[in-house]
């Protein structure tokens, strides 16, 4: 097997390799930086980059895996980039403080609104703003989605991390951090609407240590998440809750929540229900408040 460097990146047999080569595409490819690029380039190679997020997915064919890189260094502060071509890929490039950063304006609406299927974003960090943002990722109608390996610096605003709407089924959260900077949120992930269901959040860390959390790590406020699956996460200063899931469904919604540690943030915080899992099942979860030295098994609740 022959590799050979074109202008836009590494390719074999003219499919290009992006990064280690474990994301492969037959699409197209664009660069992004906002200080080196300008809306006007190619944007087909690291040296003629375009300079924001929402042009490049302008540019991008609905369902052809198209690719956006996004470079390291790049950060873009705005609001309300819209991820509605279906199909594409976002993919950060770099480690730590060096992966492209999105910051929130204090505009009144979301930073991410994804409104087309199967689309996925990896590897950026999204930070909140001091007021007005209503959501760092809004899945608005955005079916088979996945936000992988990104980190969620959640400020004073927006309150929610990431809101899932009803016509959002089957998305996934994966070896995601969720990072409370200042005093506000209420939850990280707020499923609002039924129908957003057969979801997975898997490695997942939610730390609010710092500045507590309001409400809960994940809720679901509505008779809503059906088949999901809460798996390996980590939830650290809850005031509240760490998952609060309605009790009152009526509609013998299943899931389950397996193998998570919570852990409390204020004294006030009720041990006996850190955890509201609705009609979910709870396997190997553990929990813990800022003063006692163990964890306590979290029992199976029979939904009421």
């Amino acid at each position: 097997m022959t590799i050979t460097r074109f202008p836009h990146g590494v390719s074999s047999f003219g499919i290009p390799l992006l990064g280690s080569g474990s994301l492969t595409t037959t699409g197209n490819v664009f660069f992004v930086h906002y200080t080196n690029g300008s809306d006007g380039n190619e944007g087909t190679s690291q040296d003629v980059p375009f300079k924001t997020s929402d042009y490049a997915i302008g540019k991008c064919t609905a369902t052809n895996g198209d690719v956006i890189i996004l470079m390291p260094g790049h950060a873009e502060t705005t609001t309300a980039i819209a991820a509605d071509v279906a199909g594409i890929t976002i993919v950060g490039l770099g480690v730590g403080r060096s992966r492209p950063t999105l910051t929130a304006t204090t505009a009144a609406s979301d930073l991410i609104d994804v409104t087309a299927d199967n689309i996925r974003i990896e590897n950026i960090r999204l930070v909140g703003a001091a007021s007005g943002c209503t959501s760092l990722v809004s899945l608005v109608t955005a079916a088979d989605c996945e936000l992988i390996g990104c980190t969620f610096e959640h400020g004073a605003a927006p309150t929610v991390a990431i809101s899932v709407g009803a016509t959002s089924p089957r998305w996934n959260v994966l070896g995601c951090t969720f990072l409370g900077t200042a005093n506000g949120p209420t939850s990280a992930i707020d499923i609002v609407a039924t129908g957003a269901d057969d979801f997975i959040v898997r490695d997942c860390h939610f730390n609010y240590g710092r500045f507590g959390l309001d409400t809960a790590g994940i809720r679901a406020n509505v008779d809503a998440a059906e088949g999901g699956l809460i798996d390996n996460c980590t939830f650290v200063g809850m005031d509240v809750t760490a998952i609060d899931f309605n009790s009152s469904d009526t509609a013998n919604i299943a899931g389950l929540l397996r193998n998570c540690a919570v852990g409390m943030g204020a004294d006030t915080a009720d041990m006996e229900t850190a955890i509201d899992p609705g009609s979910y099942g709870s396997v190997g979860t553990l929990m813990t408040d800022n003063i006692a030295a163990s964890g306590s098994r979290i029992p199976v609740v029979t939904p009421a």
